[in-house]
């Protein structure tokens, strides 16, 4: 896994994930779980907006977040 050689390398990641379960079996360093369609990991096209603050966020908590944790993001796809 690739985030898993960076870490090892002394820099700290956060992945974005769609798939919390698969996220828990693999053992990612620290994960955001976005309840958005796969693909669609930053929001629609055009929600700058709501792009950066979940750009902010995994920054945010690849500085700050526990190993091996996943954390609910609290934004909803919107139809």
């Amino acid at each position: 896994m690739i985030q898993r050689a960076i870490e090892a390398e002394g820099i700290r990641t956060a992945a974005i994930s769609h798939l919390p379960k698969v996220t828990e079996k693999v053992r990612a360093p620290r994960s955001l779980y976005l309840r958005f369609p796969l693909g669609r990991s930053f929001g629609g096209a055009g929600s700058i907006d709501l792009q950066r603050q979940i750009l902010q966020d995994a920054v945010q908590f690849a500085v700050t977040g526990e190993p091996e944790s996943i954390v609910e993001l609290p934004y909803r796809w919107k139809r």
